[in-house]
Order: structure tokens, then sequence, then C-alpha cells
């Protein structure tokens, strides 16, 4: 369940949320089960921050920041995260069908059973991130890197640029 007093700030919006951030480095934020659909949150600082569960459908992540934070159970779907940078982050059954996610960073992450079809995937960088019972079917994955990636059970149905 969401810490109230994290919930508060986020509600003040991105700028008030990363300034929030910036003077408690130390605090592990715990936004799980938040309702946060079709919201901008653009240059979000969501390093290590509990997402798990959310509903971020439709929102604009474009360029967040959420290395290490858990995203399982998540709903992103048609969310835009172009450059967003997930590197280290858990995305375990988490839901991102119809979302851009061109140029993401996947880089160590873990994607259990997590759908991204029909998904703009084109330059993202999966480098030595953890992939089993992903589906990819309709996607775009052109100029993607899965170098030192664990890829298992992965589907690729009507895939562009994937060759695992």
């Amino acid at each position: 369940m969401a810490n109230p007093e994290h919930v508060k700030v986020m509600k003040k919006g991105v700028k008030a949320w990363n300034a929030w951030r910036k003077d408690n480095m130390g605090v592990r934020p715990d936004l799980s089960g938040m309702k946060l659909k079709g919201r901008e949150l653009s240059y979000a600082n969501f390093m290590v921050t509990d997402l798990s569960g959310c509903d971020l459908s439709g929102s604009n992540l474009r360029q967040a920041y959420m290395t290490h934070a858990n995203l399982s159970d998540a709903n992103l779907e048609g969310a835009t995260l172009s450059r967003a940078d997930m590197r280290n982050a858990n995305l375990a059954n988490a839901v991102l069908r119809n979302s851009d996610l061109f140029e993401g960073l996947f880089v160590r992450a873990v994607l259990y059973r997590t759908d991204l079809t029909d998904c703009d995937l084109r330059d993202s960088i999966f480098i030595g991130a953890f992939l089993q019972e992903v589906d990819f079917s309709g996607s775009d994955l052109t100029g993607s890197d899965f170098t030192r990636a664990r890829i298992n059970e992965v589907k690729a149905e009507g895939t562009t640029g994937f060759s695992a």
C-alpha cells in the first residue's frame, strides 16, 4: 500500500516530486497501487520507487528515471516511455501493450511475463536483461540490443527487427 506522505507529494506534480526526491535521497518511495492514468510525468525521478500495481496507462513518462523501480503488475498500456531509463527495474507481469518505448533503457531489467505487444521498441537496449515469457508480438525492435540478455520462451510473432 502506498505511503500517504509520498502520494501527497506526487499529487503536487513532477516538479514538486523531483524537488522532494532531491531532498530525500535516502527514502525508498512507495506509490504502489496509485492511480496515475493519463498523467504528465516526463522527467520524473522514480529511482528505487515502488510503483507496483500502479495504473500509469496513457501517461507520458518520456525520459523518466526509473532505475531500480518496482513496476511489477503495473499497467502502462498506451504510455509514452521513450528514452525512459529502466535499468535494473522489475517489470514482472507489467502490461505495456501499445506503448512508445523508443530508445528505452532496460539494462539488467527483469521482464517476466511482461506484455510488450504492439510496442515501438526501436533502438532500445536490453543488455544483460532477464526476459522470460515476454510477449513482443507485433512490436518493432529494429536496432535493439540484446547483448548478454537471458531470453527464454519469448513470443515474437509479427515483430520487426527481432532475432534471438
